[in-house]
């Protein structure tokens, strides 16, 4: 096996660090190793300038019928920023340091776009559509560019009343006419010429590949990666405005379609059905499907009813929309980088002769259902915006993993022309509303500006809620930004709900709705709920300067057992969870620096193997012993003793249950991380601060989250 030196090597290019630090990988893999010896291997640590945290005994508050622990752990002191200003930085030298990019560009084998004369499908937009000169300087940026303007189409979703998205098997289930009319609206968009900006093409291109300008005139554009925010406190605002440039297109491509039957009964049941037309979500947290993939997403081809030339009703078989998008031509792929310039239709867990092999990714993501579940349900309990958005975008992260399996979902700059994304980012969306719905008082507070295709930032720039949401323009003209999408009211306002923020409630109170909602996260995640009382809830926290590694890699956890190769089966019988980074698009392309960081819960995994209730030395014991960590970088080994910012941390928080449907459980104790778990292990922290002010590739220390440490009150 090969380790990840190479990826060393790259560090080192980038910083001068002292060799004693990084340990030789093994040269060859043992599929049966000791985890005991293996992890009982020293680490020299490079963080030479860190005092030992002392340890002092911590008693816990007893609430109701709780039982009093009294052992002794490490506490974590309340974050204080003033304290950070004095931490200084690691003693490495500071050199220069070159990103490699993408070598894609636009080209002229490129459907050149041209601004249409009319919107898509007739569509006719409610604010102004123009051509004007303007100059503008991007919110939180110091960039200011002046362009023309080009005529464009704003992002406003249906046009019609309030519908609520579905449950992708929910819909195909509970209204067939509906899902006949999405599958057809879903074909004609994939059908669209790739010089339509409401094509399937142009709208996954948004995300990423072929890097081009949306809806935008000329600018300073960074020609390396897409318009979307992953890594960034805006990661779930961006989102939504581009899930809604999606169904805006299948609302009115199914009105045309529907527009065309001839019988005059048929015409308006499929005009009615078409004004329902909303994008469905996959509930990859459900307790009822568990992760797997929908059935439907799986299928090569589909049974629909359509119009006929004569516009007579007729059933017909056609290339399933939702299990792959087919590219028109090679022209439409030839900017891309290799391998995805000769790869004319999308793929998940491909084999070498590029055969779908989706059924391997419904086993991957049944795997990690049951953390996926508890992760999902502990995101509720942040007590800040930024936090949620971190927990649900980790979850994301995993999922892109696992769905992808080498194939387009796997790539940031690929994975959107998979039309699994949209049911994947849709349930993210949905989550979003839902913790705004049980969380009306927090939302985007300013963290690090991460740089997008139309917004390069600068060192030391700041995200936040009125940081503009390129490319999507309200129908005003003016651009989206976070605040336009705070109270979670304002989804309503966009012609859409869910099961758990419905239309219904529209005319409902805030508390009403929060109680409603509050409810339903109880019922669909809680299902781990103890009696009422206290109970402690165990993680591990998985962290890593995302720069450090060129590509695409991840950080998996098992427990109870291992893999006999994880290397070729990571999502194996063991897995707990993963930190996961997606490649860019390319092996070779190094990603902005900034911290990334996940929170995986153990709680199921200690309850699986007897350690559910059992006495914290006893689980603290148990997890040093049987947890082990693989890295898989860009499809190779890697190990922690060949990188410089990859840290591990388990932890443990006391959480309280009142035990009522309409109430969240929520945190009465800080963190306590249990440093006798980790260190003297690789990867595994010391000090606190390792985990607390972790470490840049460039020496830095950065907060990369920034939750609120005292008690959380409920009354």
């Amino acid at each position: 096996m090969v380790s990840c030196n190479w990826a060393t090597s790259a560090l080192l290019a980038l910083l001068s660090v002292s060799s004693a630090g990084v340990h030789a990988a093994p040269q060859n893999y043992n599929p049966n190793p000791d985890p005991v010896n293996e992890k009982r291997q020293k680490l020299q640590t490079l963080v030479s300038d860190l005092v030992p945290v002392t340890r002092v005994p911590v008693t816990f508050v007893t609430i109701n019928t709780a039982r009093t622990l009294e052992p002794t752990f490490t506490r974590v002191p309340t974050l204080n920023t003033n304290t950070l200003l004095t931490l200084g930085t690691l003693s490495a030298t500071r050199i220069p340091v070159t990103l490699q990019t993408l070598r894609t560009t636009t080209s002229s084998t490129l459907p050149v776009y041209t601004p249409p004369t009319t919107p898509p499908y007739g569509y006719t937009p409610p604010g102004t559509t123009t051509t004007s000169s303007s100059s503008r300087t991007t919110t939180s940026s110091s960039r200011t560019s002046s362009s023309a303007t080009p005529t464009y189409t704003p992002v406003t979703g249906a046009n019609n009343t309030c519908y609520n998205r579905l449950k992708i098997d929910v819909l195909q289930r509970t209204d067939p006419d509906q899902f006949n009319m999405l599958l057809l609206a879903w074909q004609k968009i994939q059908t669209s010429p790739d010089s339509d900006p409401f094509s399937h093409y142009q709208l996954s291109g948004i995300h990423g590949a072929p890097f081009i300008p949306w809806q935008m005139g000329p600018g300073s554009y960074d020609y390396s990666r897409g318009y979307c925010t992953h890594g960034s406190a805006l990661f779930t605002t961006w989102h939504r405005p581009y899930l809604l440039a999606l169904e805006q297109a299948l609302f009115h491509a199914a009105h045309a379609i529907a527009n065309q039957f001839a019988p005059a009964a048929t015409r308006t049941q499929y005009l009615n059905a078409a004004g329902r037309v909303r994008l469905p979500y996959w509930d990859w947290s459900d307790p009822v499907t568990q992760s797997y993939l929908p059935p439907i997403t799986m299928q090569q081809t589909v049974t629909v009813t359509r119009p006929d030339g004569s516009g007579n009703p007729v059933s017909a078989s056609i290339s399933n929309p939702l299990f792959a998008y087919n590219f028109l031509s090679s022209s439409s792929i030839s900017v891309f980088g290799t391998p995805w310039n000769s790869r004319l239709s999308t793929r998940r867990y491909p084999d070498g002769s590029w055969n779908d092999r989706s059924n391997l990714a419904s086993s991957a993501m049944q795997s990690g259902f049951s953390t996926r579940v508890t992760n999902t349900y502990n995101a509720f309990l942040s007590t800040t915006y930024n936090v949620f958005s971190n927990r649900v975008e980790g979850v994301h992260d995993s999922i892109h993993g696992a769905v992808g399996g080498g194939g387009h979902m796997s790539y940031v700059a690929y994975s959107a022309f998979d039309p699994i994304f949209w049911l994947h980012h849709c349930n993210v969306d949905r989550l979003m509303a839902m913790f705004q719905a049980t969380s009306p008082g927090l939302f985007v507070t300013p963290a690090s500006a991460v740089g997008t295709f139309a917004r390069p930032v600068p060192p030391n720039t700041i995200d936040d809620a009125n940081t503009d949401l390129f490319p999507f323009r309200r129908a005003d003209g003016s651009w989206y930004k976070s605040s336009h999408l705070n109270p979670v009211s304002t989804i309503w306002g966009m012609r859409y709900g869910y099961p758990e923020v419905p239309c219904s409630y529209q005319t409902r109170t805030p508390a009403e709705l929060d109680t409603f909602t509050t409810n339903q996260v109880n019922t669909l995640y809680g299902n781990g709920r103890t009696i009422p009382g206290t109970s402690r809830e165990w993680n591990v926290r998985l962290l890593i300067d995302q720069a450090e590694i060129p590509g695409g890699y991840d950080i998996y956890v098992y427990g109870g057992t291992r893999p006999q190769d994880p290397y070729a089966d990571p999502y194996g019988k063991g897995y707990v969870g993963s930190l996961s980074s997606m490649s860019m698009g390319s092996v070779d392309q190094y990603k902005q620096s900034r911290i990334r960081f996940v929170d995986i819960s153990l709680n199921s995994y200690l309850k699986e193997y007897g350690y559910g209730q059992a006495d914290p030395y006893k689980i603290t014991d148990y997890i040093r012993r049987d947890l082990t960590y693989t890295i898989i970088a860009n499809g190779k080994p890697c190990y922690f003793q060949d990188l410089y910012t990859a840290r591990y941390a388990v932890y443990s928080r006391d959480v309280y249950d009142s035990g009522k449907s309409d109430v969240l459980p929520y945190y009465t104790s800080d963190p306590y991380y249990h440093t006798n778990v980790t260190e003297g292990y690789p990867g595994g922290i010391k000090y606190l601060d390792e985990i607390l002010y972790p470490v840049k590739v460039d020496g830095t220390r950065e907060v990369p989250w920034a939750e609120n440490n005292s008690t959380r009150i409920q009354t």
